[in-house]
């Protein structure tokens, strides 16, 4: 396995370390899970720009790498929706991870086809979007305690996932028209 892979599973890691951590409502527990994201948010960029400079892309891990994505930004907002003074929509979470099944399903279509669906422009500024939106909440997970915490601040995780919405659906618009002929081809 190269480098870029063992990074993509350190990430994979990670985000299921991130989880229970997030659960968990100790001020440390949610320190360690801000230090993972962000260490995995650091190894998202390393192993993509390793790959690339090493020229050892592969299929493993263009499949894997949105799979570790996926769980890091999912896993994270759903342990952030028990928190209830940060005003994440469940409903918000749910769009996000719909809009991913219905990626993954497409890049399964494409497996079955012999292809391989990799990640995209619009899907990669998705990505980091996500990353940032959800790095801001922990953030202020991590800062809810403070006395001089204006309460706009609370609010602010709940905008945040509304825009996450958008993104994510407008990337996974991106993917769809992208991926029409090979959905049309499967229904034959």
């Amino acid at each position: 396995m190269n480098l870029a892979n063992q990074l993509t599973m350190a990430r994979i890691l990670m985000a299921l370390a991130i989880f229970p951590a997030l659960m968990h409502p100790s001020l440390s527990s949610h320190l360690a899970a801000l230090a993972l994201f962000t260490a995995a948010l650091v190894t998202d960029w390393v192993d993509g720009y390793v790959a690339r400079k090493t020229n050892t892309t592969s299929a493993f891990g263009k499949v894997a790498d949105p799979i570790a994505d996926k769980l890091l930004i999912l896993g994270a907002l759903i342990a952030l929706i028990i928190h209830p003074k940060l005003d994440i929509p469940i409903w918000g979470v749910f769009l996000i991870l719909a809009r991913e099944l219905i990626v993954g399903g497409m890049r399964t279509l494409a497996a079955i086809q012999g292809k391989v669906l990799a990640a995209e422009r619009w899907g990669k500024w998705k990505m980091g979007f996500q990353s940032g939106a959800v790095l801001l909440m922990l953030v202020i997970l991590v800062l809810k305690d403070v006395p001089a915490m204006p309460g706009w601040v609370f609010h602010l995780p709940y905008h945040l996932t509304v825009l996450c919405v958008l993104a994510t659906w407008s990337s996974g618009y991106f993917y769809f028209r992208q991926s029409r002929g090979m959905i049309e081809k499967s229904w034959a």
